[in-house]
C-alpha cells in the first residue's frame, strides 16, 4: 500500500486512452461476472446501473464505469490530491497508467 499524489488530469488521460482503458474495464468485467456470460446481471450490478434492463454488457458497463471516472475527475480538476488508492481500483489504475507515460 502507498500514499500517491494525483489529480482529475490523471483520470481524465486514462479514460482518453482508449486501449488503456478498454482493457482495464473488460478485466474489471470479467472479474464481476460471476456466471462468465459476459454480462453483469442484477446480482452482478446494481441495479440502477443498468442500462437497457438486461444487465450491463462490456460496452454499457465501460459506459458506466467511464461516466464515474470523469465525473470523479471533474471534481478534482487539477488540485493534487494525496491519497492511498484501492489495489487494482481505477485510481490505481490510472495513477499506473500516468507513471508509464512519464517515463523516456
Amino acid at each position: 500500500m502507498s500514499v500517491e499524489i494525483s489529480n482529475g488530469a490523471t483520470i481524465t488521460g486514462f479514460v482518453e486512452d482508449e486501449e488503456a482503458f478498454n482493457s482495464w474495464a473488460k478485466k474489471c468485467l470479467v472479474a464481476l461476472d460471476e456466471d462468465n456470460d459476459n454480462v453483469l446481471s442484477y446480482v452482478e450490478m446494481m441495479k440502477e446501473f443498468d442500462c437497457d434492463s438486461h444487465g450491463l454488457d462490456l460496452e454499457e458497463f465501460k459506459s458506466v464505469i467511464k461516466g464515474i471516472m470523469l465525473a470523479v475527475a471533474d471534481e478534482l480538476r487539477l488540485s493534487p490530491l494525496r491519497m492511498i488508492p484501492e489495489d487494482n481500483g481505477f485510481l490505481q489504475k490510472a495513477i499506473e497508467w500516468e507513471s508509464t507515460k512519464l517515463l523516456p
